[in-house]
């Protein structure tokens, strides 16, 4: 070949090469900068066979498989099944019907993982934990007990954090999300996540929002963490949930094995909300209407055991710190808590008519509680027309589900403004009985002590109440309904009777014992009670003498006997420093009636004085109040009433007069009998 031959040739040859280049150089530059989508179905079997044995179990792709072109290429795959693993149920751990994830190349280069989206849509997860404690969502190569167990101390190549810029996610979106979490052979909780969106940027804090529906509640879940790698390495440090749902705010912080498949919690808890009855649906409980409640404490869990310890329990201003052990180890779960405070304001815990018995909570609409029907544990709310009737906790499904133990110390309890001294409370629940022993209130001059056994249920148990109050302030009862009241005095009861009950308002239906009250009140004037039985000349005057020699009251006494739930007065008076009133009748607490008959008696014979008997009939929440005999008593009054003038001075001459200050009466104890009480002076 001549040398023109040979110059033609390479010039040729280069033109070639530079067009093959050029050609090479614009590949580059379509599939690096343009997405063109490689359709991958026909490597489905060697993509589920390659994931089942790396998951260890089997996986299917029932969808496409699709993977783009670019620099930022995406990978899409539909209809994602991972089964259950050996010794689970058959079934599915998940279902997926698309996922997308777009990563960087580039980054790729640097050791670095660089997610630019990672979306998915319609997730099914069905979470298992088996009665052994195995998990089935724990990968085989991540299994905690390959390595002896649950608390197997990692290595430190294991403790070691994944890097803050080696994992970044700009967009994680999830959609229509449904998980069901079953404990062996409880009831599955499920919870519904329709939408979950965020971000967890290269060296910059992860965040993650979800909105759903859990346990017929719709609630909204926000997850933070320093970086993504500490949210996937669950530092106790770094992680924190703040979950809003039921009108009630959840925050966790700290370290959970339970992602990973182990078993150790332990996190910082916060519970907080407006009002305890919002999460009545939630809990289907009918759970007092407590407001402005918080609770926080540290809560370490372990296979079989819950303690929280840094306990504080608050109401409005009411504080209690302590610490609760759940045990669950035994034949029954146990509970232990030990609360103290220093000051426990009585009116922060007003409920109204809400009883842990009375199932007053009922969402919606008033109800009879005699028709309300309680589910047991585990089943939905019971129906009533437009009412949902929740468990009671003084219901035997509530009660049956945990055997407790519960101690509070109080230094100060106050109702108001006023100090009603230190308090105990010793409470047990066991076997579904209530033992209050004791629930004790001291007072410089004053006391209270009340205990009480109860077994709730369908069948009635062996009962028993015991109350002993000792020089109680009147004045604190009376300021209860009126702050403004100015009575005072003191108030003694001695309640001792047994029954056969199932709740404790059938406790006195068929009691037996004895039920005493004495009271020496102050600045509770008599009033028109004079009038009843009085001279009517003088005791008009004296009203008119802008309240000159108004008398006030002495002392009242009920002693009453109780006989398979009939309330018989043994002794019962009221005596003023000018008249004593006597009663008498029974109380009847097996159809809720009343029938007692009340009449005055100057404690010296007057002129024109009405002394007209008196009788209380009727049911505890509608009673009368009416002359003893109608007719005949009015016209006996009327002929007492006109005859008084002459036999008011055959009286005086006659008949002593009773004590002014009614010491002959004021001064008799209260408590228990060996015989029949006799007659009060007088009556």
């Amino acid at each position: 070949m001549n040398k023109k031959g040979r110059s033609g040739f390479v010039r040729y040859l280069l033109l070639f090469l530079a067009g093959t280049l050029g050609l090479a150089l614009i590949a580059v530059l379509v599939v690096s900068l343009l997405r063109i989508p490689i359709d991958l179905s026909r490597y489905k079997s060697v993509a589920e066979a390659t994931a089942s044995k790396a998951l260890g179990r089997e996986v299917s792709i029932e969808g496409g498989m699709v993977v783009t072109t670019s620099l930022w290429p995406y990978f899409e795959i539909e209809g994602l099944r991972i089964a259950n693993p050996g010794g689970f149920p058959r079934g599915d751990l998940a279902t997926m019907d698309l996922a997308r994830v777009g990563v960087g190349l580039l980054p790729l280069l640097k050791s670095k993982i660089h997610i630019r989206e990672f979306s998915v849509t319609g997730l099914t997860l069905d979470l298992v934990r088996s009665a052994g404690g195995e998990v089935n969502w724990v990968l085989e190569h991540s299994d905690p007990s390959a390595d002896g167990g649950p608390d197997t101390v990692p290595s430190a190549a294991e403790q070691q954090p994944v890097a803050s810029d080696s994992l970044s996610i700009d967009r994680l979106l999830l959609e229509g999300i449904r998980v069901s979490f079953r404990d062996a052979d409880a009831a599955p909780l499920e919870f519904v996540m329709t939408q979950a969106e965020g971000a967890a940027p290269a060296g910059e804090p992860m965040e993650l929002s979800m909105q759903g529906e859990l346990l017929e509640e719709t609630f909204t879940l926000e997850v933070s963490a320093n970086s993504l790698g500490d949210f996937l390495a669950m530092d106790r440090t770094q992680l924190g949930m703040q979950l809003d749902i039921a009108g009630t705010r959840f925050i966790f912080t700290g370290l959970s094995e339970a992602l990973r498949g182990g078993h150790a919690i332990e996190l910082h808890v916060s519970v907080e909300g407006d009002n305890l009855s919002s999460m009545n649906r939630m809990l289907n409980l009918d759970l007092p209407p407590l407001e402005d409640y918080r609770l926080r404490a540290d809560m370490r869990a372990v296979p079989g055991k819950i303690e929280l310890s840094a306990l504080e329990a608050s109401v409005k201003d009411s504080k209690l710190t302590g610490s609760m052990l759940l045990d669950r180890t035994g034949q029954r779960p146990l509970a232990t808590l030990d609360l103290t405070a220093n000051k426990i304001q009585l009116n922060d815990f007003d409920t109204g008519k809400w009883s842990a018995e009375g199932g007053s909570s009922v969402a919606d609409a008033a109800s009879d509680p005699e028709a309300e029907v309680s589910p047991g544990a585990g089943e939905a709310p019971a129906v009533q027309g437009d009412a949902v009737a929740y468990d009671r906790l003084l219901s035997p499904a509530v009660l049956g589900r945990v055997d407790a133990r519960l101690t509070i110390t109080v230094d100060q309890v106050l109702s108001g403004d006023d100090l009603l001294g230190s308090g105990e409370l010793q409470l047990t629940l066991q076997q579904g009985r209530i033992d209050l022993d004791p629930l004790l209130l001291k007072l410089p001059q004053a006391s209270m002590l009340v205990k009480a056994s109860l077994k709730p249920g369908e069948q009635a148990s062996q009962a028993a109440l015991r109350v002993l109050v000792e020089n109680f302030d009147f004045g604190v009862l009376t300021r209860m309904s009126d702050p403004g009241s100015e009575v005072a005095g003191t108030l003694s009861v001695d309640i001792d009777v047994t029954a056969s009950a199932s709740n404790t308002r059938s406790i006195l239906s068929g009691a037996n014992g004895y039920l005493d009250i004495a009271g020496h009140p102050e600045n509770f004037r008599s009033g028109l009670v004079d009038l009843w039985a009085v001279n009517l000349l003088s005791e008009v005057v004296a009203s008119s003498a802008k309240g000159e020699d108004i008398s006030e009251i002495n002392c009242l006494i009920g002693r009453f006997k109780l006989v398979d739930g009939l309330m018989t007065a043994e002794q019962l008076a009221a005596d003023t420093s000018k008249i004593r009133i006597c009663g008498k009748g029974d109380i009847s607490f097996v159809d809720n009636t009343i029938d007692l008959v009340v009449a005055p008696m100057a404690k010296r014979a007057e002129f024109f004085s009405l002394a007209t008997p008196l009788a209380v009939r009727g049911e505890f929440e509608d009673f009368r109040i009416g002359t003893r005999a109608g007719v005949l008593s009015l016209s006996t009054t009327a002929v007492k009433f006109a005859a008084s003038p002459v036999t008011t001075p055959i009286k005086r001459l006659f008949k002593g007069e009773l004590p002014k200050d009614g010491a002959d009466m004021c001064a008799l104890p209260i408590g228990p009998r060996e015989q029949e009480l006799e007659k009060l002076p007088g009556c």
